[in-house]
């Protein structure tokens, strides 16, 4: 049953990424309320959570839009990929997913999600090539943890087609900050 699941899971993930590079992934924007996508991400991966003994908690330091305009599946889908993540590469401590809103006067402002993780972190000569399709950290890593090296490359282009982008921050040993931005 779970090597169906890792097939599965394989398959949609070719299927999104032939989308997105023959630019046929629609994008449908309406309004997203945005604590209740992240509420259904944090719903999800509990369970993965609960079951490797980590804390997961979601965070709303200030004041967020009630709704955004955005494609809420693509977010969702988005927010799926980084939070399991970091739940996979987090052995021990937690992921915290903290939400929101900034601007600096010139635009409508962004909403800022950020997944923080106290997992293996990443080596900084992975780092330019993270978001590159097929990269994975190196054979052990892979081996232990799983993964196809599709999910950041195809979490960054959906982030993109929103109008936002995903960025990183890590340090091995210590944890990592993948940080996504959406209008």
């Amino acid at each position: 049953r779970r090597n169906g699941h890792h097939l599965l899971s394989l398959i949609n993930d070719i299927l999104d990424l032939s989308k997105i590079e023959a630019g046929k992934m629609s994008i449908v924007r309406q309004r997203c309320n945005v604590v209740s996508v992240v509420a259904d991400v944090a719903s999800i991966m509990r369970v993965r959570a609960d079951e490797r003994a980590i804390d997961l908690r979601v965070e709303f330091p200030g004041p967020i839009p009630g709704t955004i305009l955005t494609d809420g599946d693509r977010l969702r889908q988005a927010l799926v990929n980084l939070v399991g993540n970091a739940v996979k590469f987090t052995d021990a401590g937690g992921v915290r997913i903290v939400v929101d809103y900034v601007s600096d006067g010139a635009d409508d402002g962004r909403l800022r999600i950020q997944v923080i993780d106290t997992g293996i972190g990443i080596d900084p000569k992975i780092m330019p090539h993270l978001f590159e399709l097929f990269v994975q950290a190196d054979a052990s890593t892979s081996r232990k943890y799983g993964g196809t090296g599709l999910g950041l490359a195809i979490t960054r282009r959906i982030a993109r087609l929103l109008g936002g982008d995903v960025t990183v921050q890590s340090t091995p040993g210590k944890g990592s900050t993948f940080t996504l931005t959406v209008p």
